[in-house]
Order: structure tokens, then C-alpha cells, then sequence
């Protein structure tokens, strides 16, 4: 953080954050390679819009008309049904499920249509019309102008970090936290072999890669009031909040739920993190439909801050003539 904000200082008008400094440092060695710096970056941004919009709406729409499990009593009644035996003759008890959860999957679940493209099969349905009823709201919040998308993000961002604060706090003082849920301490292949080792530096990287974003808060420089004095101010205090959060959330995982816990399908999946973190402060269905709600705030906020960020590399990259004329 101090070297993102020493760089944010030589260029206190100049906003996009890190690549157009890599821009400015590649310029002297090749006038093709200076622009790569700012391209990448804003193809970077690119994703986080899509994926944040689609798995959004997915706890959305899985919350108006949600996917019965293959446990559940809708299921198993199903397959009892002598009026669903035909169906069902013949079939593997996972077969016989997954034919029950296809029947009994809402209307609002399957697309409107689907088709192939260059050998890829793609479909459209609800997910894409909420997703982009989504991507429309951001773009509506941030068109107000930077003042009022900064107090939406601040007000959103309080409200999820405040609440991953007492997650990873209560059941730290609820006695939840279990020595045994710690070992053994071995990659999830049980051994430090080369495939062990694969998967500990796997994880790294995406553990890594989750928290470089905090340089975002340089992407603002020169709209901030103070840039001298406010640059090393963002920077340094988001690299604090992200140090803190991603030792103690984990830390706090990883003690009540264990391996079994943290590998469950569900949970792997990201569909039942509501309900795991739940059960870790003891809550009921009221708390996990507050934490899915929670979830999905997270998740604009990060859509908020990808179009911000991205928005502010093309700008800057224009100014400085990074981009092709038209």
C-alpha cells in the first residue's frame, strides 16, 4: 500500500490507479507495450460485471423460486408417487433425483431459450434479465455523479463489513472456534506431495488475487480532495480492513464448520454459505435470508466498484492517448 500510494503521489491528477502508472513506466522501453498495461486492466474489470450480475441473480431468482434439493421433502415425495413410477423405471437412485428436481424445478428456473454458438451451448433466460436489471441500477447510481455513488458505497459497504466483523467475532466468543477443526494440517489431499502443494499455491493465488483489489482506492486520485494527503489514507486503511477480514473470516470458517464443513457442495458452490454462517452464530431461516440479502449487496458492491474503476482506466487512458482514435 505505501508503493501504490508513493506512485499515486508522483501523478496526483491522473486517475485509472495502477495501470496507467505502468503505462507511464512502460512508455520508455516500447510505445506498444505502455497501452497493454491499460487495455489488460480494464479486460480485468470486464468480468467482475457479468459474473457479479449473473451469481447475484442467482440468489435472487433462488430466492423467488428456489431448486428443491435432492433431500428435500418435495423430492422424496415425488419419487413415492405411484403416478411418477413409469418415469422413473429402470433409472440409478441419483438418476431417479435428478428426473425428480427437473420436474419439480419452477418455470421462472428454465430458460426462455437456448442455442449454440462456435460449438458452445448458450441460453437466456431470467438470470440474464435480472442480471442486467442489475448492471442497469449501478449504472443509474453511478451516472449521479461520484458524491452520491461514494455514500452508497460507503453506507453498503459499513452494513457488509459490519456484519462480517460479528461473524467472525461471535462465535469466537460462543466458544464455536474448535482446536480439532485445524488438523490435520495437511492440503485437502492429505499430504505435502507435489498435488498437495498444487492446491495450498492454487489457493494462495486466488486468496491473493481477491485482495489485490484494494488498490482500487488509487483508481480516485484525482477526484479526492486532498490527493497528497487522502491517497495514502485509502490505500493504507483498505489494505488494513482487508488484512484484518480475510485472517479472522477464515480463520473463524475454518474453526466452526472444519474440513467437512468447509467442503461441503453447497458451501464450495457459494449456494449455501447463507445458511453455513447461519449456523455459526446460531441463527435460524430469518438470519440466513438477512445474510442472502447481504450477499447479494456484497455483490453489487463489487459490480459498483468494477464499473467505477474501469470506467476511470478508460477515461485516463483516453486522456493520455492509450486508446485508438476514432
Amino acid at each position: 500500500s505505501f508503493s501504490y500510494a508513493e506512485i499515486a503521489g508522483i501523478f496526483p491528477s491522473k486517475s485509472g490507479g495502477a495501470s496507467v502508472y505502468g503505462a507511464a513506466a512502460w512508455l520508455k522501453y516500447g510505445k506498444f507495450i505502455a497501452p497493454l498495461s491499460v487495455w489488460c486492466n480494464w479486460l480485468a474489470w470486464t468480468p467482475v460485471l457479468s459474473l457479479g450480475c449473473a451469481i447475484a441473480a442467482g440468489y435472487i431468482l433462488n430466492g423467488i423460486a428456489p431448486i428443491p434439493g435432492a433431500d428435500s421433502p418435495m423430492v422424496q415425495a415425488w419419487l413415492v408417487d405411484p403416478a411418477n413410477a413409469a418415469a422413473i423405471t429402470g433409472m440409478t437412485p441419483e438418476d431417479a433425483a435428478a428426473a425428480a428436481i427437473g420436474a419439480l424445478t419452477p418455470a421462472l428456473q428454465n430458460p426462455f431459450f437456448a442455442f449454440t454458438f462456435l460449438g458452445v451451448n448458450l441460453s437466456i433466460g431470467m438470470p440474464f434479465v435480472i442480471g442486467a436489471v442489475l448492471m442497469l441500477i449501478v449504472f443509474i447510481i453511478q451516472h449521479r455523479g461520484i458524491l452520491g455513488t461514494a455514500r452508497v458505497q460507503m453506507i453498503v459497504g459499513l452494513i457488509i463489513i459490519i456484519t462480517m466483523l460479528i461473524f467472525g467475532v461471535v462465535p469466537l466468543l460462543q466458544g464455536k472456534v474448535l482446536a480439532e477443526n485445524f488438523t490435520p494440517f495437511a492440503p485437502i489431499t492429505g499430504a505435502w506431495d507435489l498435488p498437495g502443494w498444487t492446491w495450498v499455491l492454487g489457493g494462495m493465488f486466488i486468496a491473493a488475487w481477491s485482495t489485490y483489489a484494494f488498490e482500487t482506492a488509487i483508481c480516485y486520485t484525482s477526484e479526492f480532495k486532498n490527493p497528497a494527503t487522502d491517497t495514502f489514507k485509502a490505500i493504507f486503511y483498505s489494505g488494513l480492513l482487508c488484512l484484518l477480514l480475510y485472517i479472522l473470516v477464515p480463520f473463524t470458517f475454518q474453526g466452526v464448520l472444519g474440513v467437512a464443513g468447509m467442503t461441503d457442495p453447497g458451501v464450495v458452490a457459494g449456494t449455501g454459505v447463507a445458511a453455513a454462517m447461519a449456523h455459526m452464530v446460531g441463527g435460524g431461516p430469518t438470519i440466513e435470508g438477512l445474510l442472502v440479502i447481504l450477499m447479494i449487496l456484497a455483490l453489487v458492491l463489487s459490480i459498483m466498484t468494477a464499473m467505477a474503476g474501469s470506467s476511470r482506466t478508460l477515461y485516463q487512458g483516453s486522456v493520455d492517448g492509450w486508446l485508438p482514435r476514432y
